[in-house]
């Protein structure tokens, strides 16, 4: 089944400070998912019931498309790992449906609901009312024109099944979701959202009606005759070969002997025949279970790749960097000219052109703008220090006294370097907490309001020599100038390595991130190049100019999809993706 065949919209209701809620979608995998609580700020990774919805629906995106057979028991567990990561304290309404072929499947964790309109009726598949503690599952067919409805349990109270029969008439989804809308944004209820999915039917494409081809024939009579009795050759075959290559003279014999003749040699030419079309045979089933042994699993990872390329454009390449791979062994393993090397080179070309479109690399015209445009770059444009950060529309400093804040008209010392660190590689602000990496001797954090000192790491400090920056999003994320990013949390170390960088950084210096950004991004002046990184460390793209090359400093605002840089004593703008 091919995706053309699904339309869906989504509808999400915005975030409270105690509710959230998400829709997602990854080729044929949907899901929406409601998170409710208070969740304690200690600085760690499930700050915010948006992180942790984040991380719960991106392991549940690798934890799907791992799967080597999606059937309804792989799906089921996969969607029991995910949901180990929604913590006991946190109140959740979770609802997935996967389309596989023609069969959908579809789960549903505590309270939701999953309709399925089929024709005029619209009923209830599962109903997160009853044994609403449990993971429910259900599975079928689907017919041309089925409408499926994922619900988060705060959305079915906000719109009644009698409203969304009536909703549904004759629509397409996103018709449905414009009728719905209002009704879930008028209300203050950040848990609401929902997916609306059609499904058709794909229909076989006519065949091309078989035309009749006309042949000339010339010669006389007795030529046709000749040909008409002699047996068929054709000239690029073996028998022509040795027609070509044997010269019999030709002899008078008796019409006796000439008959036994005629037997002899229609024997050996059977014989011949059947020694032939044995080891043909035998070569094209040799290049058939060649071809078995590699296309399938090109092609598989080649679609796997197609399913996450607006999702997740790391993973994405690394399906097609597998299928090329796969696909480069197997052209040299196939015979020239054959069908199964056209259609192993015909692939190639699609990963390939798949793998340029997925680089991620953009040559951006890096255009001059007001320094208006970036309070910090502006500031820090006229002020001496080593590192600068905005936080709550104040920016934050280092210089050789200490650490300094203004508020955009005057500035003041907060906190006086009395010997506390020797040379400073970064500073970090995270809800009033300020942070100085100290590239002898670890990360000082000063208290919120008292600024009472005390060292971040637990345990052994890591070698920071090389630190050129650092940024906090909940983590500290330390960035060295040989290229290495280090992730912490809670004076602990990350498991996180970078994956599909093409080019390794060269003699990067700032680092960006928060708690409000989905991406990591790396000023790499070396490669005259911004690089963007999803939170599991995996490539995405990245912003080529030679105005990068001797940037100071940069600014991002990803509501606003720009990215300032502060460059030769200007300011630059980037437009992101």
């Amino acid at each position: 089944m091919s995706e053309k065949n699904i339309s869906f919209s989504n509808i999400v209701s915005t975030p409270t400070l105690n509710s959230w809620a998400q829709a997602y979608n990854a080729g044929k995998l949907f899901a929406v998912l409601s998170l409710k609580g208070e969740v304690e700020e200690d600085g760690g990774d499930d700050q915010s019931l948006g992180a942790i919805g984040k991380k719960i629906l991106n392991n549940l995106e690798q934890e799907f498309f791992t799967l080597e057979t999606k059937d309804l028991r792989s799906i089921k567990s996969a969607i029991e790992i995910t949901i180990q990561k929604i913590p006991a304290e946190i109140e959740s309404s979770f609802v997935v449906a996967a389309i596989v072929n023609n069969i959908a499947y579809l789960f549903l964790l505590n309270r939701g609901r999953i309709n399925l309109k089929r024709e005029d009726k619209l009923g209830t598949i599962i109903d997160g009312e009853k044994d609403h503690d449990k993971l429910k599952a259900s599975s079928g067919f689907l017919k041309d024109n089925d409408i499926i409805i994922l619900q988060t349990d705060q959305f079915t109270k906000l719109v009644s099944e009698d409203r969304l029969s009536s909703s549904l008439d004759h629509q397409k989804p996103n018709e449905i979701t414009e009728t719905l809308a209002p009704f879930i944004h008028e209300a203050e209820e950040g848990g609401a959202a929902a997916v609306i999915i059609g499904y058709k039917e794909e229909k076989d494409e006519p065949l091309e009606e078989l035309k009749e081809e006309e042949y000339e024939v010339s010669g006389g009579e007795d030529e046709l005759r000749e040909e008409a009795e002699a047996p068929y050759v054709e000239k690029s075959s073996f028998f022509y070969n040795l027609k070509e290559k044997v010269k019999l003279p030709r002899l008078k014999v008796a019409h006796s002997k000439k008959i036994y003749l005629t037997i002899a040699i229609v024997i050996l030419v059977v014989l011949v025949s059947g020694i032939y079309l044995a080891y043909k045979n035998q070569q094209d089933t040799k290049v058939k279970a060649t071809f078995a042994k590699y296309y399938p699993s090109a092609e598989k990872k080649y679609e796997d790749g197609q399913a996450l390329i607006d999702l997740n454009q790391s993973l994405a390449r690394e399906s097609f960097l597998s299928s090329e791979k796969i696909l480069d062994e197997a052209k040299g393993k196939l015979p020239k000219g054959s069908t199964e090397e056209k259609k192993v080179l015909d692939l190639l070309s699609k990963v390939e052109e798949a793998l340029s479109k997925t680089s991620g690399i953009s040559t951006s015209s890096a255009k001059e703008v007001s320094f208006s445009e970036s309070n910090l770059l502006s500031f820090e444009k006229n002020h001496s220090g080593n590192y600068f950060v905005e936080a709550e529309r104040n920016i934050y400093y280092v210089d050789d006294k200490g650490v300094n804040l203004s508020d955009g008209t005057t500035a003041k010392t907060i906190i006086e370097n009395e010997d506390d660190w020797q040379e400073p590689g970064g500073l970090g602000v995270y809800f009033g907490n300020i942070y100085v990496l100290d590239k002898k001797d670890g990360i000082l954090k000063f208290a919120s309001g008292s600024y009472d000192k005390s060292q971040y790491f637990q345990g052994t400090t890591p070698n920071l020599t090389k630190a050129t920056s650092i940024a906090i999003d909940g983590s500290i994320w330390i960035l060295s100038s040989d290229g290495t990013i280090g992730k912490f949390t809670s004076g602990k170390a990350d498991n996180f390595s970078i994956s599909g960088l093409e080019t390794k950084f060269s003699s990067p210096t700032r680092i960006y991130t928060n708690l409000d950004s989905d991406n990591v991004y790396v000023l790499d002046n070396g490669n005259s190049r911004i690089v963007v990184l999803n939170k599991d460390g995996g490539y995405k793209e990245q912003y080529q100019s030679e105005t990068l090359k001797s940037a100071k400093d940069f600014d991002v605002s990803e509501t606003a999809k720009k990215i300032f840089v502060l460059s030769g004593g200007k300011i630059y703008q980037i437009d992101l993706k």
